[in-house]
């Protein structure tokens, strides 16, 4: 076979491959109009003080236990990733009252919490999922995914 056709049959394939990760990993997040259905939205926490008072601790990674992010009452949050020594960041967090002052583009969610991350470099926007004293689950707005978090303190 003439190199020109293997290679654009070995392209194709990996277009077919990220085309498929990409649309496994944003259909659980959006339907079709873009909204994320409100019952998978959990609404343990009924006002923007109980919210802010739940988020205040200390969460590892479901995924990688190596990968903390730590909440504080002051309005900071630091994420640090044990074994590399510059991966600790700090910034601020808080919840998002008006989505009209979010960024463009960000998928609309029925009645959800968004927190919001203002880290040095840039600000990351979180759909709150599942709150509770031992669990927190995030989809990452401004990205694909969803985040895990165990309380460990």
């Amino acid at each position: 076979m003439n190199t020109k056709v293997v290679t654009g049959i070995v392209v194709v394939l990996a277009l077919l491959v990220v085309g498929w990760w990409y649309w496994a990993m944003m259909a659980p997040i959006q339907n079709e109009q873009g909204l994320i259905p409100q019952e998978s939205v959990n609404d343990v926490a009924q006002s923007d003080a109980e919210i802010n008072a739940a988020l205040v601790g200390t969460w590892e990674s479901t995924e990688d236990a190596n990968f903390v992010r730590a909440f504080n009452a002051n309005g900071t949050v630091t994420d640090s990733y044990e074994g590399i020594e510059n991966a600790t960041v700090t910034g601020e967090w808080s919840l998002v009252t008006d989505m009209s002052q979010a960024p463009a583009g960000l998928p609309v969610i029925q009645d959800a919490q968004v927190l919001r991350i203002q880290f040095p470099e840039e600000a990351l926007y979180f759909a709150i999922t599942n709150l509770s004293e031992t669990e927190l689950s995030m989809i990452y707005l401004s990205g694909n995914g969803v985040l895990e978090f165990r309380r460990i303190n």
